[in-house]
């Protein structure tokens, strides 16, 4: 199993395109778990939530998401869409915490 990895350093404090770096896929792939980290968690009502695209398409339904006060969580409900060869993968925050934010993101894409 192979895995794409984004680490966002700092406060998670506001919405942000292609983060973390971009990938281009030597093959194509099959996605089946996203893992989400963060050394300090955010806290209030609102989630951090993240987007992984695909060529600038959303690989998901519904995006994965920190809730307030988790600091990990993993998401097996993707699509069976796979990732095609040459694709580019990129990660967007689209939701932040609406009181503290987390801290240090990771978000792993384990990819087949």
């Amino acid at each position: 199993m192979d895995r794409l990895h984004w680490y966002i350093d700092g406060n998670i404090a506001r919405a942000k395109t292609q983060v973390g770096g971009t990938y281009k896929l030597d093959r194509d792939y099959k996605p089946v778990r996203v893992n989400m980290s963060c050394r300090i968690a955010g806290t209030g009502t609102t989630p951090t939530i993240v987007d992984i695209l695909d060529d600038g398409v959303s690989i998901f339904n519904t995006m994965p998401a920190l809730t307030p006060y988790q600091t990990d969580k993993s998401w097996t409900t993707i699509p069976e869409d796979a990732l095609r060869q040459d694709s580019i993968i990129t990660l967007d925050i689209v939701g932040v915490s609406d009181q503290d934010t987390c801290r240090d993101l990771t978000v792993e894409l384990e990819v087949i």
